[in-house]
């Protein structure tokens, strides 16, 4: 390896000025970015909740494909200073040896886009994968017009593509406000903010913004549900303290209650995890030099508290001056946690477990956290059972063992829509903490993808003399090694 082939993952912010950096140090750099994603792509909400009420003038690829482009004046800086950019792009899976697959040679990248597949190698890969929505259920949520804060954002600012009107903000966080000016800013009015506890998460500054542009909030209050019939109509809202529902004139409902890492790349690399308190979510481990523990793969994100992740990272590779480093851990806000579990809690108490909770399988929170299995099994077989499991160390859950057990988390969404509610509403059942409930497992590919693009066009040389012959001569050398008579 000539160790100056280094692949980025993610054209955010960090992940520009990386390549920038990168590029101007020396090293061969490519970057890539899933943006602009193909519409039936989107409609599986990944990487943002995009749902269900696509615009269909996303289907208009090249004017998608320019205000994309012309939106990240920093990728543009990267295509002027010859940084290999490439958009539209799907880091499906990346691969290097392991005990379990010991012939990958050069460690290498999993690329796929409309043409088809390539497999990049790389000296080092540098994940800025980004965040992810989180959205929590509710009656009526899988309307169309229901959708996350990040894909509400990048609808507006880097797809300029949005069908709404008018829209009703979940949450007071600063994705919630950053949302709602956007939104005023392309000609489209907010109808409220929805608020469990008694204070705007953002800050008395954009408090004083939402009053200036009189815009309701509605105080220990959450969503009751979603009226409509091919899309959002109205919501209904319903205060805490159980006094009469308030209905809402709307036509979007924009969940922007918080935003948690995209793990399922390192994840399923075999990168280790750790748990984020303060997010709450599972994350890659790293060191000083936000090096993962898998060789020369580094975790480049807004997530992790490190001064000047870029210059640690390029020092670390070679590429720039050593210094001191140190541990990194999560920065989100402290409360972060509390109000994500806040809302999943105040959502079951007002709205019931009879509320489904993975669109994918029709799956009710009931359901659920009864463990019971699929409805087209017998009645018979769908005695309630519980998640937990015991042992030494006190009680664990297996959020694969829900899965099966379930189907949350199984469909074609891959479980980005419900896997995240779905371990909490699992802690507050049962009380374990989120940290005990082991995460369900991510696979390659990490994005639904068209399989016959990835397929190789002509198994190689092992494979085409060995696949036939493979099980009967190891089966065969066992019986005869074990052969006592």
């Amino acid at each position: 390896m000539s160790g100056k082939r280094i692949t980025v993952v993610g054209a955010s912010e960090l992940g520009c000025r990386f390549a920038l950096a990168a590029q101007q140090a020396g090293f061969e750099v490519t970057l890539v970015d899933e943006h602009p994603q193909a519409l039936k792509n989107m409609s599986f909400d990944a990487p943002y909740f995009y749902g269900s009420g696509l615009p269909a003038s996303l289907s208009d690829e090249t004017a998608v494909f320019d205000n994309v482009l012309g939106s990240n004046e920093l990728m543009l800086e990267c295509v002027e200073n010859e940084v290999d950019v490439k958009i539209g792009v799907v880091a499906w899976g990346a691969f290097h040896n392991t005990a379990n697959s010991i012939h990958i040679g050069v460690p290498k990248v999993g690329l796929v886009s409309r043409e088809g597949n390539e497999l990049v190698e790389y000296d080092h890969l540098v994940l800025a994968t980004g965040s992810r929505d989180f959205v929590p259920s509710f009656k009526g949520w899988e309307l169309p017009g229901v959708l996350g804060g990040k894909a509400g954002l990048k609808l507006l600012n880097a797809y300029q593509c949005f069908s709404g009107t008018k829209c009703l903000v979940l949450g007071t966080t600063t994705l919630a406000v950053d949302f709602a000016k956007a939104a005023l800013e392309h000609g489209i009015a907010i109808a409220g903010f929805v608020e469990p506890t008694t204070e705007f998460m953002a800050g008395a500054e954009s408090l004083e913004w939402a009053s200036t542009q009189s815009i309701p909030v509605f105080y220990e209050s959450v969503i009751l549900k979603a009226d409509g019939s091919d899309r959002v109509a109205s919501a209904t809202i319903t205060p805490l303290a159980r006094s009469n529902d308030i209905e809402i004139d709307c036509d979007t409902i924009c969940v922007a209650i918080g935003a948690l890492p995209n793990v399922e790349l390192p994840a399923a690399m075999g990168c280790a995890l750790r748990f984020a308190q303060d997010l709450p979510a599972w994350e890659p481990s790293v060191d000083g030099n936000l090096l993962t523990s898998v060789p020369n793969v580094y975790w480049l994100s807004r997530f992790t508290q490190s001064e000047d992740q870029v210059s640690k990272i390029l020092s670390a590779i070679g590429g720039g001056k050593d210094e001191e480093v140190s541990a990194t851990a999560g920065h989100h806000s402290a409360n972060q946690a509390d109000y994500i579990d806040l809302w999943v809690a105040k959502l079951v108490e007002c709205g019931g477990t009879d509320v489904v909770l993975c669109q994918c399988e029709t799956v009710t929170r009931g359901d659920f956290l009864d463990l019971k299995p699929p409805r087209y099994l017998g009645a018979g077989l769908r005695a309630p059972h519980s998640a937990v499991t015991g042992g030494e160390t006190g009680p664990k859950i297996d959020q694969d063992m829900t899965k099966r057990m379930t189907r949350v988390g199984m469909g074609h969404c891959q479980g980005k829509r419900c896997r995240d509610e779905a371990a909490i509403l699992l802690s507050q059942r049962y009380g374990v903490p989120l940290e005990d409930i082991k995460p369900g497992s991510y696979r390659f590919p990490v994005r639904p993808i068209d399989m016959s693009l990835i397929a190789a066009e002509d198994d190689d040389y092992h494979t085409r003399e060995k696949w036939p012959h493979w099980m009967q001569e190891e089966v065969v050398a066992v019986g005869v090694a074990g052969d006592k008579r």
